[in-house]
């Protein structure tokens, strides 16, 4: 899973602390994001949570092959088969899934939805989901 998140201030990466938002490089923050000035942040392809197929031209003009690399095989909170309840996201995030499957159930709506390869995923500030990994992510 590649990760696009915010990093307009090195401070609110060290606050926040997850790895996919520390040293983000500033060509990475074009406004529209999840901090809460709504100004900065990572563009993002929707302000809702969304899955969607992504296009060659989307993964060129994003830049998708230099954004950070996340894995859960060294993760055991997210082995495959684990689920974990009510995650609510700290700070807007864009993922790119570059292989295994996920299921995610809004809070908001009780639906499964399902992640796949090739997918990229907009996750707002404070979406709330149980997420349950089906294969491995990478």
């Amino acid at each position: 899973v590649l990760f696009r998140s915010p990093s307009s201030t090195a401070q609110y990466a060290v606050e926040e602390g997850h790895p996919a938002v520390i040293g983000w490089p500033e060509k990475y923050s074009k406004g529209g994001g999840s901090i809460d000035d709504g100004t900065t942040g990572p563009e993002i392809l929707s302000t809702e949570f969304q899955i969607q197929n992504a296009s060659s031209s989307q993964l060129q003009q994003l830049d998708v092959e230099n954004w950070p690399t996340w894995t859960t095989s060294d993760k055991p909170k997210w082995g495959v088969g684990n689920q974990v309840v009510d995650k609510e996201m700290p700070y807007g995030e864009l993922s790119y899934v570059l292989s295994g499957k996920l299921e995610i159930i809004p809070q908001s709506t009780g639906v499964p939805e399902i992640v796949n390869v090739g997918d990229f995923v907009t996750f707002p500030k404070g979406f709330v989901a149980s997420w349950k990994v089906l294969e491995e992510l990478t």
